[in-house]
């Protein structure tokens, strides 16, 4: 489903109308989400789509927060979901907390018009490809001083997660904040938070469907929260991929959490179509690229088993890793002269992680917290102009506040100035002086996820899974970023305020868990097995083709990868995972999408 709104003139095909009239909303393919309309005498109107949780009473309530324009009061029911309010002057159109609920918008016969999907608004307004747009997400996808609110089309502006778009008579439409980004609550008020945010989370979407499913990997995120559904009393398919290529412990942890009570496991191995980049180019569209595209038939063989089985809601762990982890830089946060102890304690896990020495790692985190926003995003202006493609053999260890990914040395010299020059801007406007940036640097990662999980989202529902992602809700997602960034981290437990919060409900060998399932040996066998079609679609880069990548470097590290040598495969991931998007929207856009006349209201 997608929803636009305050189209004037126009109206998609197969809408259906959520209201008509001035500023009226649309709904296309409705029937794939749930959505409900408010209103009131008075002309106050209240839509919410997706999965929002809210009573009917609860729903009407809400027109007085409309009223009085109190956007974030509006998110504040379970679930993950779209709010679009009217109070008849002021139309307002929120995403989510983290942005998986994506929203864009474009200028459009004197007005603002939006929708939840770039690409009809690119086809309304006839916006071409920004082709510098794409190549700036792609090397800096967790830097919006860079990325900004560009997306893949000229004019087409993203709206970022936990904000609001405000459309009011006779001014301009403008763009603010709803959500507050900074730690409001102690490590045990956080942890009960998140303990009633995901119980209501899964026990309101497993007693709402007939039949649930789940992933069911081992790992921490999809096993708890399968586990927490099976807890309330609901039957539910575990499905876990079995993978013997990659030869990690994950199935042995999986098979161990099966034998709680209303759990049926279902267990599926890679089959024909299980590796990294198989069936790459038949895939379906999603609106806009991301890296894990390269994936989707890895998911699709397991996903497939479930299908046949039979499921009305499919419970994914995806965003656990976003919210209940925090990036390396949190150490930076540790130097205080009280927290010395605390600072080498955690200096000396990072090190025996990475073979790095603990002397190297204080260095490097007292560095940082020296280092300001300016200095920050000066640092990454020369980091990105001195990216070579060899930087693949570096692997010293050093912090910043913001780091591209390694195909900034894959680019050409023009692309990577004009990189350079975006982010050399942006940190010579920043006032001096502000450090402490883990905070801001942790919602930067975790909004960047929501622009992910908006794609993976729409991708599993087109193969027909009904996929959910509870740990993504604003509620949970609150509960989680209401603590500092350090306090996520843990040298004794990979995420601590899971375990605090869950530690009576989820299997303590499973929250405890010391190792993180891998898939090096799939990802290396995939490139090798579908080497191929990767190199097909170097040949025919249309990167390259408009002067943007050096394709024979890109061709390079594909080879060394395809040999088995150690690369940076997330690179290869996001740039593989563009020229398909690139080079399936270049074959052609779908031209019907408006037409001029109304359709009928909804009832």
């Amino acid at each position: 489903m997608w929803i636009a709104g305050n189209v004037v003139d126009a109206a998609p095909e197969r809408g259906v109308a959520g209201w008509v009239g001035e500023r009226a909303v649309w709904m296309v393919d409705a029937a794939a989400e749930r959505w409900r309309v408010v209103s009131d005498e008075t002309g106050c109107r209240l839509l919410v789509a997706g999965d929002c949780y809210a009573s009917s009473a609860e729903l009407r309530a809400g027109l007085d927060a409309v009223r009085c324009n109190d956007w974030r009061a509006l998110t504040l029911w379970p679930g993950s979901y779209w709010v679009i309010a009217d109070d008849g002057t002021t139309h307002a159109v929120l995403t989510d907390v983290c942005g998986s609920r994506p929203v864009y918008f474009t200028p459009w016969q004197g007005t603002m018009a939006w929708a939840t999907k770039a690409r009809p608004l690119a086809e309304l307004v006839g916006a071409p490809l920004d082709l510098m747009a794409v190549v700036a997400r792609m090397t800096c996808p967790t830097v919006p001083e860079v990325t900004g609110t560009e997306t893949t089309y000229e004019r087409v502006q993203r709206l970022p997660g936990g904000h609001a778009l405000t459309i009011a008579t006779g001014r301009l439409a403008t763009v603010t904040p709803y959500e507050k980004e900074r730690p409001s609550a102690s490590f045990g008020e956080a942890a009960q938070n998140l303990r009633s945010a995901l119980a209501m989370a899964t026990t309101r979407r497993a007693w709402g469907v007939e039949r649930v499913s789940a992933d069911f990997s081992g790992g921490l995120d999809s096993t708890s929260l399968a586990l927490l559904a099976a807890r309330s009393g609901k039957k539910v398919l575990a499905a876990t991929r079995d993978d013997p290529v990659s030869g990690n412990d994950d199935i042995t942890y999986a098979k161990r959490a099966a034998e709680h009570r209303n759990v049926e496991h279902l267990v599926v191995t890679n089959g024909e179509n299980g590796l990294f980049f198989d069936r790459l180019l038949e895939g379906p569209r999603t609106d806009q690229p991301f890296s894990d595209a390269t994936r989707w038939s890895m998911r699709s063989v397991l996903h497939q088993r479930v299908l046949e089985a039979g499921t009305d809601l499919h419970l994914t762990g995806s965003g656990g890793d976003a919210v209940l982890t925090a990036p390396s830089t949190y150490l930076a946060d540790l130097v205080r002269p009280t927290w010395l102890p605390i600072l080498t304690r955690h200096a000396s896990a990072r090190a025996r992680l990475r073979q790095w020495s603990t002397s190297k790692v204080i260095k490097e985190a007292i560095r940082l917290s020296r280092v300001d926003q300016r200095q920050g995003l000066l640092q990454l202006a020369d980091t990105i102009a001195n990216a070579h493609a060899d930087d693949d053999m570096k692997r010293t260890f050093s912090l910043s506040w913001y780091t591209p990914l390694a195909v900034a040395g894959w680019l050409s010299h023009d692309a990577r100035q004009e990189l350079v020059g975006r982010a050399r801007l942006e940190g010579e406007k920043q006032e001096p002086g502000r450090t402490a940036l883990s905070v801001r640097r942790s919602w930067d990662e975790l909004r960047e996820f929501g622009t992910y999980q908006a794609e993976l989202t729409a991708q599993l529902r087109a193969t027909g899974i009904p996929a959910h992602a509870p740990m993504l809700d604003n509620a949970v997602v609150r509960a989680c970023m209401s603590v500092a960034p350090h306090q996520l981290q843990s040298i004794a437990i990979q995420k601590p305020l899971l375990e605090a919060a869950l530690r009576d409900c989820v299997p303590e060998f499973i929250l405890r868990r010391p190792t993180k399932g891998s898939y090096d040996g799939n990802a290396y066998t995939g490139v090798r097995r579908n080497i191929a079609t990767l190199r097909s679609l170097l040949d025919n880069s249309v990167l390259a083709d408009y002067g943007l990548l050096d394709r024979a470097t890109a061709k390079r590290h594909l080879a060394r990868i395809a040999a088995g040598a150690p690369g940076r495969f997330a690179s290869l991931e996001a740039l593989i995972a563009t020229e398909v998007w690139l080079q399936t929207e270049a074959a052609g856009r779908n031209h019907a999408t408006w037409r001029r006349t109304p359709v009928s209201s909804h009832a």
